[in-house]
C-alpha cells in the first residue's frame, strides 16, 4: 500500500490531482482502521500509469474503438438542452443552471466588484489576488510598448486589416521576439501577451507608452477610441471586459486547450483561439450587429431589417444562445451598464438596441446574448467600427490563458475519436 503523497509520486501528479482521480472513479482509495489517511494499491497505481505518465502528454494506452464511447456530440434534445458532450474537467469556471461564475465567484458579482486585472490574476492563479498584484499588473499594462520586431511584423499586414487579424499577426513576431530574451515563468507570459494586445489595435498615440490612470480598459479608450478616459467610462469599458473574460469551454477556448496539450507555448494557444474568432459563426457576430444597426440608421425599418435576415434564414445576430434558453446573463448586466452610458452619451444607440430587442423577442422568442450589448457598449465609448470583435478577444485572452495554464498543470494530448459514417471498408485491386 501506498501514502497519497507515495502514490502521487508515482504517477507524478500533484496531490490534487491523485484527489481527482479518485473522484472520477479512476482510482480507489482504502482507510487504515486506525486514523484518517487514505491509502491505495501499488498494483493499482501501476495500471494507472499505463494511462497517465510522469512524461506529461504521452498516453500509455491506446485509445478505445469510438464507436464503443458514450461521449458523442448528439443532436439538440425534445426537451431542448444544447448539443454537445463533456470532454474535459475544469476549475477555471462553471456555468450551472443557467449562472456563470469565475472560480466560484457569480459573473454578477464578478462585473460589479472586479477590475480586469484583478479578474486576470484570479482566472490564472485561482484565488483572490492581492493589490499589489493588481497594482504591478495594471502599470506593466499601463507601460507596455510594442517591440520595435513586432511592430515592423504587425504593420505588414496595413492599418487596414481587420482588428482581429491585427492581433493574431502580432503573436507569432511576440513568441519570436521572447525567445530571444530572458526566460520567463508561464504566467509572465501571460501578462506579456495580455499587456501587448492592445497595442496591436492603437490608432492614437499614447506619448511615453504609459497611459495615465492604468489598466487595460483606460489603455484601450486612450490609443483606439482616441477618449481621454474619464473615470466613468473607464468603469464602464472595464466591466465589458470583464464580461468578457471567461466562458466554460467555447471553441475558442478549446481551441486553446488543444494546442497547449500539445506542450505548445502560451502564444501558440492564444493564436489558435484567435484564429477561430475568425470564423462567422463563433466571431463574427459583432459585425452582423453593427451591419443592423447602420442598416437601420440609414432608414430601414427594424421589422423589414428582421424580415431580411429570417429570408436569409439566419438568426437576428447577437440574439439566443445554445446554453442560456432563460437568457444570457452577461447581456443582462452589460445592458444595465450601458443604459447608465446612455445617460452621458446619448440615447439614440440605445434605444435602437431595446427596440431591436423588443422587436425580437416578438418575433422570435428569442433574448439579446452578450454579443449584441458589447456592440452596443464599445460604439457609445466612441470606439470605431470593426473594433467590437477585437475588444472581446482582448477580455477573453485572460480566459484563453487560464485554461492553457491549467491544460499544462496536468497535461495529457487531447487526442479525440470520431465515429466513421462513410463508404463501407473495400479494395483497392
Amino acid at each position: 500500500m501506498l501514502t497519497a503523497a507515495e502514490a502521487a509520486g508515482a504517477l507524478g501528479v500533484k496531490l490534487g490531482t491523485l484527489y481527482a482521480y479518485v473522484s472520477r472513479g479512476w482510482l480507489k482509495s482504502y482507510r487504515r482502521r486506525i486514523g484518517r489517511q487514505a491509502l491505495y494499491r501499488r498494483s493499482d497505481i501501476e495500471a494507472l500509469r499505463g494511462v497517465v505518465t510522469p512524461e506529461r502528454g504521452r498516453r500509455g494506452r491506446a485509445l478505445p474503438d469510438a464507436s464503443s464511447w458514450v461521449t458523442v456530440a448528439q443532436p439538440k434534445s425534445s426537451d431542448g438542452s444544447a448539443p454537445g458532450v463533456i470532454v474535459a474537467e475544469s476549475g477555471v469556471s462553471s456555468i450551472i443552471e443557467g449562472q456563470l461564475a469565475y472560480r466560484g465567484y457569480p459573473i454578477q458579482e464578478i462585473v460589479e466588484h472586479a477590475c480586469y486585472e484583478e479578474v486576470c490574476l484570479l482566472l490564472w492563479n485561482g484565488e483572490r489576488p492581492s493589490p499589489d498584484e493588481v497594482a504591478a499588473l495594471r502599470a506593466e499594462i499601463a507601460g507596455a510598448q510594442m517591440p520595435t520586431e513586432v511592430a515592423a511584423a504587425t504593420d505588414t499586414v496595413g492599418s487596414d486589416a481587420p482588428p482581429l487579424l491585427r492581433l493574431a499577426a502580432m503573436l507569432p513576431a511576440l513568441a519570436a521576439w521572447d525567445r530571444r530574451q530572458a526566460p520567463r515563468e508561464r504566467i509572465d507570459r501571460g501578462k506579456l501577451i495580455v499587456s501587448q494586445l492592445p497595442l496591436a489595435l492603437a490608432i492614437h498615440r499614447v506619448d511615453g507608452g504609459t497611459v495615465p490612470g492604468a489598466g487595460m480598459a483606460a489603455r484601450l479608450l486612450l490609443s483606439v477610441a482616441g477618449s481621454s478616459a474619464p473615470d466613468w467610462e473607464v468603469a464602464a469599458l472595464d466591466r465589458v471586459l470583464v464580461a468578457c473574460a471567461e466562458h466554460e469551454l467555447n471553441a475558442s477556448t478549446f481551441a486553446a486547450r488543444v494546442v497547449a496539450s500539445t506542450g505548445a507555448d502560451l502564444f501558440a494557444s492564444v493564436l489558435a483561439a484567435l484564429c477561430s474568432l475568425s470564423g462567422p459563426i463563433h466571431g463574427g457576430a459583432c459585425d452582423r450587429i453593427e451591419e443592423m444597426f447602420a442598416q437601420i440608421a440609414g432608414g430601414t425599418k427594424v421589422a423589414d431589417c428582421l424580415d431580411a435576415i429570417a429570408r436569409e434564414h439566419r438568426l437576428p445576430p447577437g440574439f439566443g444562445h445554445a446554453i442560456y434558453s432563460a437568457g444570457d446573463p452577461r447581456a443582462a448586466l452589460l445592458r444595465t451598464h450601458a443604459e447608465i452610458l446612455a445617460r452621458r452619451k446619448g440615447r439614440k444607440l440605445f434605444d435602437a438596441a431595446l427596440k431591436i430587442e423588443e422587436a425580437v423577442w416578438k418575433r422570435d422568442r428569442l433574448r439579446p446574448n452578450l454579443d449584441f450589448y458589447l456592440t452596443v457598449s464599445t460604439r457609445m465609448l466612441g470606439f470605431p467600427r470593426g473594433i467590437a470583435a477585437a475588444i472581446f478577444a482582448i477580455g477573453r485572452a485572460a480566459g484563453w490563458i487560464a485554461h492553457a495554464l491549467e491544460q499544462y498543470a496536468d497535461n495529457r494530448l487531447i487526442r479525440p475519436r470520431m465515429r466513421y459514417r462513410g463508404a463501407p471498408l473495400r479494395h483497392w485491386v
